[in-house]
């Protein structure tokens, strides 16, 4: 096949027409992921099939940004010509982090995807593709850049030679006579009293009201239970299949509720560490998972772009507010304003009252996703965090 041909079958696949602009480009490669996106999928197969059709388009866009045209200036073609050898791996690695720092996730996991190529045994390079991937719902592609980072990692360590016993040093020089800073001179009143563990990535803790137990949830689909105090492990939660992503107490902190990647919202009982009730409110992962003041109620939003409220002993769905566009990432509660506050991916914030679950208000601050927010203890302040790096109060 020739390079035209195939250039032209690229263009194809993102809807484009042979010799687009850059814009043009990254204008179609937005709307085709964000139309194959997965999680706007529900059947397996439909899903599957979506992934398969993610990692085209990204491969697309991918040739389509290092592809420059002939030119009839062998300078100009000279000079965007890409130079791969291996040092150019650490460069797209390099710029594939600046990305995902920015949250340009999908830009992110084409520079890690080159790194890759140009160094198959890069092993941080599929982790932190791993974690782009992730975050855009890809968990297939995710789980499989993970295992593959660990086992190339493990593979390295067992190869690499011991590093010789280091030289003897001169004594270390006396230090100087001038008096320290203040901030020097004090030391921090604060300390690790305890590291606590999982076999995976931590995305979430909860400390109980009463002060006495702290919560843990993780990708490795588990929930552990831990004597805050004393850092002993007290109960290991299993029953979730896929990542947990949120927990929340109840007021009386003898339960305590969990939402994850598998769609469910479970209910345990704190005393015994057992499972009360599992809540299939919701279709698709649930992201945020927050119990009403009088704890009667959950309430819980995710990747369906609705906030779902259930009564905690009858297991039943009450209502479904809607009111974002897209993901919800993000949920708080106000018992002195009665209030509770939603935010997600339409880069909204909203305020609902919590007797009428009517929407009060919405503010549109930010100029990206609304990851969390929070709320002082006197109920004035609302504190919100965003993918455009800001934190607005």
């Amino acid at each position: 096949m020739s390079d035209r041909f195939d250039i032209n079958h690229i263009y194809d696949i993102l809807g484009l027409k042979p010799g687009a602009s850059a814009d043009e480009v990254k204008q179609a490669y937005r709307q085709m992921a964000k139309t194959w996106h997965p999680d706007c999928f529900i059947e397996p197969e439909q899903k599957l099939e979506a992934e398969e059709k993610i990692k085209e388009i990204n491969q697309a866009y991918a040739r389509l940004k290092s592809y420059q045209p002939n030119e009839t200036n062998q300078s100009a073609s000279t000079s965007t010509k890409i130079d791969f050898t291996p040092s150019n791996a650490e460069s797209f690695y390099k710029l594939g982090m600046e990305k995902a720092q920015k949250g340009k996730y999908s830009e992110a996991i084409e520079n890690f995807t080159q790194a890759i190529r140009l160094n198959p045994n890069y092993f941080e390079a599929y982790k932190y593709r791993g974690l782009a991937c992730s975050k855009l719902g890809y968990e297939n592609r995710a789980k499989s850049d993970f295992k593959n980072a660990r086992e190339l990692e493990l593979k390295q360590k067992k190869v690499s030679p011991k590093p010789p016993p280091p030289k003897p040093t001169s004594p270390p020089p006396k230090p100087p006579t001038s008096p320290p800073l203040e901030s020097q001179s004090q030391p921090s009143p604060w300390k690790c009293v305890h590291t606590l563990t999982h076999q995976n990535w931590v995305f979430t803790t909860a400390i109980s009201p009463d002060g006495q137990t702290l919560a843990s949830g993780s990708s490795d689909n588990t929930i552990n239970i831990w004597h805050l105090d004393t850092g002993k492990l007290l109960h290991t939660l299993t029953s979730h299949t896929k990542w947990v992503r949120c927990l929340a107490f109840s007021p009386d902190s003898q339960t305590l509720v969990s939402s994850s990647d598998d769609s469910s919202i479970m209910i345990w009982q704190m005393s015994t560490g057992k499972l009360f009730k599992t809540l299939k409110v919701h279709s698709t992962p649930v992201f945020s998972v927050i119990i009403s003041p009088d704890g009667q109620t959950i309430l819980s939003g995710g990747t369906d772009t609705t906030i779902k409220i259930s009564h905690i002993e009858m297991g039943q769905l009450l209502q479904v507010l809607k009111g974002h566009s897209s993901f919800i990432y993000s949920l708080t509660t106000c018992p002195k304003q009665q209030i509770f506050v939603s935010s997600g991916a339409d880069n909204t914030i909203k305020l609902w009252n919590f007797k009428s679950r009517k929407l009060l208000q919405t503010l549109n601050g930010h100029s990206g996703w609304v990851m969390c927010v929070a709320i002082s203890l006197d109920g004035q302040i609302l504190a919100s965090g965003s993918y455009d790096q800001t934190i607005k109060l």
